[in-house]
């Protein structure tokens, strides 16, 4: 149980001194039931014997007083305990976050990291499974264990039973063990796509295409497949264990029944007085209720432990590319971006997206990458942000590998805006500089008013209740407000201008934009990056003449490189792309 036991140890390091007090309120419980084991027998006793009134009587006060005790002592083990582990539930669900979101891009890409982390979830709401085992169980167990021992004096036989059940017992717990294993293999994965569809069908930014398109059926049978998938799984897993525990049940309370009649016969053959058969009767039902609690919780322990284990597994997981590259100190005085070789492929593919990409991105140069959908072009930018590393080749910063250089050194340099940007639920100036409201400085608040304008945004921020401190969500504040796409894109190039680094990343940065708008932007861009090197990808190729130079992606590899009026001059992809795309605007 040693990712149980792992559990505790942080549990320990935010609530000091949790497992000592959990251990000594069992304890507490677990005795205080023994005087319910001796007071019968001390009274009968007394009655048969001298028979003082008084005396039973104040065993009676007794056992009535130790009863208030143990009441309250296990309310106050219940009090500690929920607050205690809804705590712990918040702080470790935070863990989780904290590491989801320092995963390198490929990890978090990859399905099975995306099962793990939804199993790291789960894992810490099972947490609360431990809490009946703590408040119930470990106490039972104390009792149960005693009261054995007064059984154990009777006839040390008993224990030949006790063996005979734990080996029983043992054999069933690995068929539960693998049954667990098995039902969290299978439902982990089959839940993570029923609560995407399910929580789809519900997001009401999706309701317009799924009402107009008919796509109610689609979606809902999706999520139909993956629920009985969970069912079926679920059923089968119950079935096992059902069958399992009713084993250890029989197995269990024979032995008890056997110890019953033995008893029994005892009290008959006048072996045993009356008040000694009451003693061991009353540990016969202290040791029974133990092993029934023993038996319904034990796989509840073992499926804990187990999912705590992936839990576990999570949080130790290689940590993202800030850890990446000794290099610190680098020149940033000039910015020249060098492609030698390049080729990728991801992670579980064979197939490679780029191969033998060679192309230069000169000081101050704006270069142009342009192709057709799929032809490797985001993966260019991906590269460049060192969300993946090449296959093969490398990429150089000034003459030095990129992969040497400090990640969190390097972000310093870029100011990229991304196709599929995402806007953060929070205040508008908090998305633009990536600080709390309250860090926000003066000077802070003049570099966005100068982003907005470059962008055309002051207008619509002037006519906000907030101005630049409105949320982006409707969930903290009703003066909230929720821009269009060409509106969010505009913030998200706000950002990356108020980042003020030193090579400008634009992948589709006004693809929900109009031509007018566009056209606005980018001549506004240029005055921004003008005298440093930038990139941007665009499929309106009439933004190419802002470009210095342009290079062709086409299946992966680079095919063409030159100005627009170079390139227009050859029977290439791009005179062809250029071509298509004036004729249809004419």
């Amino acid at each position: 149980m040693k990712n149980i036991r792992k559990l505790f140890k942080e549990i320990n390091k935010v609530h000091p001194g949790f497992t000592l007090r959990v251990i000594i309120t069992n304890l507490v419980l677990g005795l205080l039931p023994l005087i319910n084991i001796f007071a019968p027998k001390l009274i009968i006793d007394e009655l048969m014997g001298q028979k003082r009134i008084s005396y039973c009587l104040s065993l009676g006060a007794l056992v009535l007083i130790l009863g208030f005790i143990k009441e309250i002592t296990y309310r106050w083990l219940n009090n500690y305990l929920t607050l205690t582990f809804e705590d712990m539930s918040d702080k470790l669900t935070f863990k989780i976050a904290q590491k989801s979101l320092r995963l390198p891009i490929e990890k978090s890409d990859s399905k099975d990291v995306q099962d793990m982390m939804e199993q790291a979830h789960y894992a810490v709401w099972e947490m609360y499974t431990l809490y009946d085992i703590i408040v119930l169980v470990i106490s039972a167990v104390i009792t149960g264990v005693l009261s054995l021992g007064i059984l154990v004096r009777l006839n040390p036989a008993i224990i030949i039973l006790l063996v005979f059940l734990v080996l029983i017992n043992k054999k069933i717990v690995t068929l539960i063990k693998e049954n667990e294993l098995k039902y969290q293999k299978n439902n982990i994965s089959d839940n993570r796509s029923y609560r995407f569809f399910a929580d789809f069908a519900a997001d009401l930014r999706y309701f317009k295409d799924i009402e107009i398109y008919d796509g109610e059926d689609l979606v809902l049978e999706k999520a139909n497949h993956y629920q009985e998938e969970m069912i079926k799984s679920s059923t089968e897993y119950f079935n096992k264990n059902g069958i399992y525990t009713g084993i250890m049940n029989v197995s269990a309370n024979g032995s008890i029944i056997l110890t019953l009649i033995y008893l029994t016969y005892k009290l008959i053959d006048k072996t045993i007085t009356l008040a000694n058969f009451t003693m061991y009767f009353n540990s016969l039902i202290q040791v029974i209720n133990a092993s029934n609690l023993i038996q319904q919780n034990y796989a509840k322990v073992i499926s804990v432990n187990s999912e705590l284990e992936v839990f576990w597994d999570f949080l130790e997981m290689e940590e993202g590319l800030l850890d990446k590259g000794e290099i610190t100190n680098i020149d940033t005085s000039k910015i020249n971006i060098r492609f030698d070789n390049v080729s990728f492929k991801y992670p579980a593919s064979e197939n490679y997206v780029l191969k033998d990409a060679s192309f230069e991105i000169k000081n101050g140069e704006t270069l142009a990458l342009v192709g057709k959908n799929g032809a490797g072009k985001s993966t260019i930018v991906k590269l460049l942000c060192k969300f993946y590393e090449p296959t093969e080749g490398a990429i150089y910063l000034n003459d030095v590998d990129i992969s040497k250089i400090s990640t969190k050194k390097y972000y310093e340099i870029l100011s990229p805006t991304f196709q599929d940007f995402r806007l953060f639920p929070f205040r508008i100036s908090e998305n633009i500089t990536s600080k709390l409201k309250e860090d926000i400085t003066i000077d802070d608040y003049k570099d966005m008013d100068t982003a907005f304008n470059l962008l055309n945004l002051s207008d619509w921020i002037g006519k906000l209740v907030e101005k630049e401190d409105t949320f982006l969500t409707y969930l903290f504040s009703d003066k909230s407000v929720e821009p269009s796409g060409g509106l969010g894109q505009k913030l998200a190039l706000a950002r990356s201008i108020f980042h003020e680094g030193k090579f400008f990343i634009m992948d589709e940065p006004t693809s929900a934009l109009d031509p007018r708008s566009e056209q606005e932007i980018f001549e506004n861009m240029l005055k921004i990056s003008r005298g440093q090197s930038s990139l941007f990808i665009s499929h309106r190729l009439s933004s190419t003449k802002y470009a210095d130079r342009i290079i062709v992606c086409d299946k992966g590899k680079i095919t063409e490189s030159g100005t627009h009026q170079e390139l227009m001059k050859e029977d290439g992809l791009y005179k062809e792309m250029f071509t298509t795309q004036a004729e249809l605007y004419a």
